[in-house]
């Protein structure tokens, strides 16, 4: 019952709106069944359907969702997520997941506070550097977001944001693009804010490497996206000016050929 519960959870939470989700997983009670189910499996050291539909639903439930990603770290989501990390090491299929869920977290400018900890910013290096790109594309993604704060924020965090922007660039540029398409998102609106951070072009860079990724493998649905939230206007605006990075100037230049 667990499993069919928690897979249908999953499935309609990747279908159902923004404003669903959030009414959805703004719930307590629901957030800290998901999260017992979570630590059930962390407990016993399975990782299985159920655990894998679990970790879905928690990451489609706090996709654009404030609200769901404030009550995750509420009851206690973040510590036992970071747990999980250390419990399941090199488990791709897990790693995705939870990095994807806190992604969602790291989009949201009042919480990135909570994740701009010493503990998971050692933990979030490592998973940087993982062969699987899916793992280290989420990793960088919480990175971009984070160091999109700028330096201020990184006083506690034991590691100069310079060093993590060093290696967020070098990593952006080391990947190999994937055949298929790692990720689906609900708008563009989350990298907004991320090509406006002018005094980081690593930051920029992983979020041009993403808009190309799914413009490249879904232009139907991405493309029309793009145009309609004002990202192209931007992405041209960048491709145009000559203090932009040139690695970054590079991707818009792509972004506009499958523009059109």
């Amino acid at each position: 019952m667990n499993r069919m519960s928690v897979a249908i959870c999953s499935i309609l939470a990747a279908k159902i709106s923004t404003s669903e989700t959030s009414q959805l997983g703004s719930e307590s009670k629901y957030m800290h069944k998901l999260l017992r189910l979570v630590r059930s499996k962390k407990e016993s050291g399975t990782v299985d359907i159920t655990m894998k539909f679990t970790l879905s639903a928690l990451w489609n439930l706090t996709d654009e969702s404030p609200t769901t990603c404030a009550v995750f770290l509420q009851e206690g989501g973040l510590a036992l997520f970071l747990e999980v990390l250390k419990t399941f090491p090199g488990e791709a299929a897990v790693e995705t997941k939870v990095l994807g869920l806190i992604n969602n977290i790291a989009e949201v400018p009042d919480l990135r506070l909570f994740l701009l900890q010493p503990s998971f910013i050692a933990i979030l290096r490592g998973l940087l550097h993982s062969k699987q790109i899916d793992v280290s594309y989420f990793a960088a993604g919480i990175m971009a977001h984070l160091a999109a704060e700028g330096n201020h924020a990184w006083t506690n965090c034991e590691v100069p944001r310079a060093i993590i922007l060093q290696e967020l660039g070098d990593v952006v540029i080391s990947w190999d693009p994937p055949e298929g398409e790692m990720v689906a998102y609900r708008s563009f609106y989350p990298f907004i804010s991320l090509l406006a951070c002018n005094d980081a072009p690593q930051v920029q860079l992983w979020a041009v490497w993403a808009i190309h990724h799914v413009c490249t493998k879904n232009p139907q649905r991405y493309c029309p996206m793009l145009e309609v939230e004002q990202g192209s206007a931007m992405l041209n605006s960048m491709w145009a000016d000559s203090s932009v990075d040139p690695r970054v100037r590079e991707i818009c230049g792509h972004i506009r050929s499958l523009l059109g």
